[in-house]
Order: structure tokens, then C-alpha cells, then sequence
């Protein structure tokens, strides 16, 4: 298990015996809300778990635990390990031993079902109760105001309240992962002709494709273009990241488009997928990103079963993505304008905010607020009036996007303005 952090108060007799009392600690998630934790008497927070009885594994000790605190029970078979923090502190049963304690934290679930909770002396003693909370980070002031305050023990309110922290991004971060997987899945329910498709019917396997076109990508990253494009460098621009949410913005126009003859969905959220995935050869070869990518789509769409010509199609999409000068032609194919303007889309709106403010913060370090509204006023705000979008339904997002950025701009500049 990954080592978090360590939290070594050196407040003992380095020559002492150690007292050694592992413990296992449980993050539970449950409807957005998490279960900690709350000492009524000092008012601090923690997350359930406790010591590792003799002959215990963490995660049996971590299913007892929950259980007698909250009395909530732990299914065996969500446990997830997160990571370990090390406590070493001066022992305060014995001031002569040294009080070492790994601290082993896992994710997992609970059931509906509930029994009486049976605390120890010392939990009833603080008063300890389970609670529901909505946010993890908004407890940590609660346990520094209670290190100020010199209750309780010091070092257990420090663990839980930088331990809060982690776990509030990891959480984030793992709810953000599960409502992505569940979109992607979700790409697979509507067919080709825009109706739901049959149960059991067989649908693209559109998770694989993007680890294949991941993988593929990892050595180029943030591998950059020129102009205004570059200084994406300045902070990690991911490809793949953008491969993903051009996919979403192909789903969207789809799903918005009223009229989908011509339109052929599975192709076309195909072909999104795999659109940038020629800069694995281009950051090395200085060729076309988009040509790079045919013979990478079709090496692996022919070696998954699908026919000659519909690969061709869809290699057909990739090739051409980048001739954004061919959107107002009257004869475009429907599916190559809609990839496009997805393309187009991403990097856009509140998101180019966000990318701009990070570029203009990488290239000065002394960044003011003035300098950020300056970058929006000469390069954010014009790029986005200037509308590349062809059809109602691009037109609709772009509007969108464009009617944020002037807002933001427009209270950016009355906010620093005397």
C-alpha cells in the first residue's frame, strides 16, 4: 500500500521501546454524501476505523470497526486500498515507549442493513457519533480549530484532518471517473438511425477504443502546435483529454440534431475517438497528425472485425478533420462537419477561460488580475467571437460559450475597475 504521509511529532525517548498498534480506516461514499466520525466533546472529526486485533487482517479489522462504530456493514468485496500514513508519537499510556502506528485506509461500501452501534469506554467518553456529511475538506477546519484548542489527541485530529484533504480530491476524483464510465457506456444506446438500440444488440466497444488510442498517446501528451497553440505546453496539455471531450461534444450535437439523415452515429463516435490519435507519429515524424492516424485506425478497426469498407469511412473522417476550410462546402458529408465542430468546440467557452488564466500564470509568475483580463481582452474574447460553426445546433453551443465569455470578461473588468 502507498505510503500518503507520515506524521512523526519527535516529542519522545528515541532509546524507548515501541508500542506498535496498526489500525484500519474506512472512506465510505454514499449518494454524494461520506461517513465520518464526530467527537461531540471536542468537536473534531475522523473517519471510522479503529485498531488490528491479533490474528486480523486490515480488512477484517476494517468490517469489525465500521461496524461496532456506525453500525453500518462493510461489503467485502468494494474494499479498495488507498494508502498507508505512519504515526510515531510519545506513547500516552507509557511516556518511556514510542507509540507507532500504521494507519491503513481503504475505500469501500456499505449495505442498507444496520445493528446497534457498540463503542469502546473512550469513544462513548468523546461523545463519538456517525455522521453524513456532504463535503471532507469542509472538516478540516474543524479539527484545526481543535488543534488550536490543544484538545483531544493532537496528532489523531492532525492524520484525520490532512487525511480529509487527500481524500476529498481522491473521492473527486473517483466520482468524476465513475460518471465518465457511466457516459461512455452510455454512447452505446442509441444506433445509428437515432433510435435506441435492442437489448443485446452489439455496440462498439468504445471503452477499448479510447485505452487503445490512450496508450497510444501517453509518449505525446503534450506534444503542442504552433502559435497560441504552443503555449499549451506551459501546462500539460493532454490530447487524450481532449480526444475524450470532443467525443462528448460529438455525442451532444448529435443527440441535438433534429434531422439525422446521412448522420451515421456509431461511425462518427468512432471516428472521434480515434481523430487525434496520428500525433503518436507526428510529434516524432513532423507530418500530419490526421494522415498519421489513418493507417493507425485501420490497423486496429480491420483486426476487431469490422468490414473493409465501413473502415474506410470512418479512416475517411479522420483523414479530412483537419480541412476545416471545407465546412461551408454545401456538399460536406454530415458526419465530417459534425466531428469538426466538435472539434472546434473543446478549448472553447469556460474552458478556455480556465486554459488561458493557467497560460498566463505559467508564462508570469507575478501574474495580476489585470494581466489575465488583458490575455482575455487580445486573445480569449476575440477567438471566441469569431463563430466557425456551420450548423443550428453548433451555432446554438458556440453562442452559449461565446455569451459566458463576454460576461466574464464584462464582470472581470468591473470587479478590478476602482
Amino acid at each position: 500500500m502507498k505510503e500518503l504521509f507520515t506524521i512523526d511529532t519527535h516529542d519522545y525517548n528515541s532509546d524507548g521501546h515501541v508500542h506498535v498498534r496498526p489500525s484500519a480506516r474506512a472512506i465510505i461514499e454514499k449518494d454524494g454524501r461520506f461517513l465520518v466520525m464526530h467527537s461531540r466533546k471536542y468537536d473534531y472529526y475522523k473517519f471510522p476505523g479503529g485498531g488490528i486485533e491479533a490474528g486480523e487482517t486490515p480488512e477484517q479489522a476494517l468490517i469489525r470497526e465500521v461496524r461496532e462504530e456506525s453500525g453500518y456493514f462493510v461489503k467485502p468485496e468494494t474494499i479498495e486500498e488507498f494508502g498507508r500514513v505512519l504515526r510515531r508519537n510519545r506513547d500516552a499510556k507509557d511516556p518511556d515507549a514510542i507509540f507507532e502506528q500504521h494507519n491503513y485506509y481503504y475505500f469501500c461500501e456499505i449495505g442498507e442493513e444496520r445493528v446497534p452501534i457498540t463503542q469502546e469506554d473512550y469513544e462513548i467518553e468523546e461523545g463519538f457519533e456517525p455522521l453524513w456529511v456532504e463535503c471532507l475538506f469542509a472538516l478540516t477546519r474543524f479539527n484545526r480549530d481543535a488543534l488550536r484548542r490543544k484538545v483531544g489527541d493532537p496528532a489523531l485530529i492532525e492524520r484525520e484532518m490532512r487525511m480529509f484533504d487527500l481524500a476529498d480530491e481522491a473521492m473527486r476524483k473517483r466520482l468524476f471517473a465513475r460518471d465518465e464510465a457511466g457516459a461512455i457506456r452510455a454512447l452505446g444506446k442509441i444506433s445509428q438511425d437515432g433510435s435506441p438500440t435492442e437489448a443485446g444488440q452489439a455496440v462498439p466497444d468504445y471503452a477499448d477504443m479510447l485505452s487503445f488510442v490512450k496508450e497510444t498517446l501517453e509518449p505525446v501528451q503534450t506534444e503542442g502546435e504552433g502559435g497560441i497553440g504552443a503555449h499549451k505546453l506551459e501546462f500539460g496539455y493532454s490530447r487524450f483529454e481532449h480526444t475524450k471531450r470532443v467525443l462528448g461534444w460529438s455525442h451532444r450535437l448529435y443527440e441535438r440534431t433534429p434531422d439525422k439523415t446521412g448522420l451515421r452515429y456509431e461511425d462518427l463516435m468512432i471516428a472521434t475517438i480515434f481523430h487525434d490519435v496520428g500525433r503518436a507519429v507526428s510529434a516524432v515524424s513532423g507530418g500530419d497528425h490526421a494522415a498519421e492516424g489513418v493507417p493507425i485506425t485501420r490497423k486496429y478497426l480491420l483486426s476487431h472485425g469490422y468490414p473493409e469498407d465501413r473502415t474506410e469511412y470512418i479512416c475517411g473522417l479522420v483523414a479530412d478533420h483537419s480541412c476545416k476550410w471545407r465546412m461551408n462546402d454545401p456538399d460536406i458529408d454530415r458526419n465530417l462537419l459534425m466531428l469538426m465542430e466538435a472539434d472546434l468546440l473543446d478549448d472553447m467557452g469556460v474552458l478556455g477561460l480556465v486554459m488561458d488564466s493557467m497560460i498566463v500564470r505559467g508564462r508570469k509568475e507575478d501574474a495580476t488580475f489585470f494581466d489575465c483580463y488583458n490575455h482575455y481582452c487580445r486573445y480569449t474574447l476575440p477567438m471566441q467571437k469569431e463563430s466557425p460553426m456551420v450548423t443550428p445546433e453548433g451555432r446554438f453551443f458556440w453562442d452559449e460559450k461565446t455569451e459566458i465569455v463576454e460576461r466574464f470578461v464584462e464582470l472581470l473588468h468591473r470587479d478590478i475597475t476602482i
